[in-house]
């Protein structure tokens, strides 16, 4: 079995018993950690190949627990877009002509994009399965990669043409397939999980189905919930549990329009909440909820969501959110007429939405988000550009200084997927040339598309929030 020794730097370990450890090391055997030390000396004498960090900052891999790949070619294409405007142009648009050679085309530079700046899991929200064809080709890139990942197999209906699926049936039969087809076991490098049809966009029926469906299937079910604030739209959690459908684990995305009730039913029901505050604060969703979610007892994660907006890494996620919600906690105390004497939140819980409470989020705890004896060997390393000084508090050089750019090594599973800065085992002149010409393609087929104006976005929302009214209403009229 292969060892390997990883030392010379801080041990950013977010194991309560470890700590940092500012001279520590770690063992690596195979595919696990086994062991973690205060000192390398340690070590001393064991047969193992070293990687010496040289002054860096030994972490465990970042957990993207709400990044939708598929629309990774198209590159800040929504970087001036309210959440309307994305909705009815890139997501709803653009992905009714995603072919499934696009998809895979862009699941593998999504994937790659997340190893590159140190994240080594992710939940890939696949909205856009126009095809059996496209969840395969979806789920083949990823593994070829070598990424952790959580398929979450979309339930989103999309204008494709000409229409493969012929139901919500059909739909809810081919993830069973795909259950059985390539997620056998839970626990290889790959899992699987659901992601449910936006609430309130389809019949209350069709939504439960797909819940009792993930709950049959043994697998993780996510949502879209309270994205939108002042909407009706993506909500039902009330109605949800009247049927007892709030399942333990379910992954609820965004959030930021729940109201203290809502919040109530997410943490009585073992709910998971992951917060993308990026594309929050541009669409107009609302302000990412850390807060809110801290104060009902959850445990946030944190996201990318889409690089069509903003960064495809978690360290500008953890800079805003952290940032953000800081300048709220300060604005209560200015409020009352007095000057903040203390921070409130820290880098470290930072650092845990992106590591432990991803793999909390993700039912991965036991595998991954620490550096811990006995679990997975996904760990990273981050070597500051700027090395005329050393920090004098690595782990808020981590999170507030630090981009993919200082991302030295990837270890997933044990296995080197970047090294010296650079990405490994991947042909990336053709993974390019790929990318490229299926960009090519989606930007000619996306020239044909109908463009609307503001008054007709809104139109179309608004009749979406009346079709919801009636779908939630459905909980009540099937008693």
């Amino acid at each position: 079995m292969r060892r390997t020794v990883i030392t010379g730097g801080t041990v950013i370990s977010m194991d309560d018993e470890y700590g940092d450890l500012p001279d520590g090391a770690v063992l690596i055997e195979g595919d696990r950690i086994t062991a973690v030390v205060r000192s390398a000396d340690e070590f001393t004498g064991i047969d193992a190949e070293v990687i010496d960090t040289e002054g860096g900052y030994i972490l465990p891999g970042m957990i993207d627990s709400h990044r939708h790949t598929w629309m990774a070619l198209l590159r800040g294409i929504s970087a001036d877009q309210s959440l309307l405007e994305f909705l009815a142009s890139t997501f709803y648009g653009i992905g009714s002509i995603v072919r499934p050679e696009d998809a895979a085309a862009a699941s593998t530079v999504g994937a790659l994009e997340a190893l590159d700046a140190g994240v080594t899991t992710i939940m890939d929200c696949h909205d856009c399965v126009n095809s059996p064809d496209h969840a395969r080709a979806d789920i083949e890139a990823l593994r070829a990669v070598g990424i952790r990942s959580v398929y979450a197999y979309g339930m989103q209906q999309y204008d494709y043409r000409p229409p493969v699926f012929e139901s919500h049936e059909h739909r809810l039969g081919e993830a069973e397939r795909l259950r059985s087809e390539y997620f056998a076991s839970d626990d290889s490098l790959s899992r699987m999980g659901m992601l449910y049809s936006d609430f309130g966009t389809v019949a209350f029926a069709e939504t439960a189905a797909e819940i009792r469906k993930v709950r049959e299937l043994g697998i993780l079910g996510a949502s879209h919930t309270g994205a939108a604030t002042n909407s009706i739209l993506l909500r039902g959690l009330h109605e949800l549990h009247h049927h007892g459908l709030l399942l333990p684990g379910h992954l609820h995305i965004h959030c930021p329009a729940l109201d203290d009730g809502e919040w109530r039913l997410l943490a009585d029901t073992g709910a998971k909440v992951t917060i993308a505050p990026e594309t929050e604060m541009q669409m107009g969703m609302g302000h990412p909820p850390f807060r809110a979610a801290l104060d009902h007892g959850l445990a946030p994660a944190i996201s990318t969501d889409i690089v069509c907006v903003g960064s495809g890494d978690l360290f500008s996620q953890m800079r805003l959110g952290l940032q953000f919600q800081r300048a709220l906690d300060h604005a209560v105390t200015h409020a009352i007429g007095t000057v903040p004497a203390t921070v409130q939140l820290g880098v470290h819980d930072a650092l845990s939405w992106a590591t432990r409470n991803g793999a909390a989020a993700l039912g991965l705890g036991d595998a991954v988000g620490s550096i811990t004896a006995g679990k997975k060997a996904d760990v990273i390393v981050v070597k500051p550009r700027m090395d005329l000084v050393r920090s004098s508090y690595p782990a808020g050089s981590v999170v507030l200084q630090s981009t993919a750019a200082d991302v030295d090594t990837v270890m997933v599973d044990g296995v080197i997927r970047k090294h010296n800065g650079r990405l490994v085992g991947q042909d990336l002149a053709a993974v390019r040339s790929n990318a490229n010409a299926a960009l090519d393609r989606i930007e000619k087929a996306a020239a044909g598309l109908a463009t609307h104006s503001t008054e007709e976005i809104y139109g179309w929302f608004t009749a979406a929030e009346q079709t919801a009214s009636a779908n939630f209403a459905q909980a009540y009229v099937e008693d």
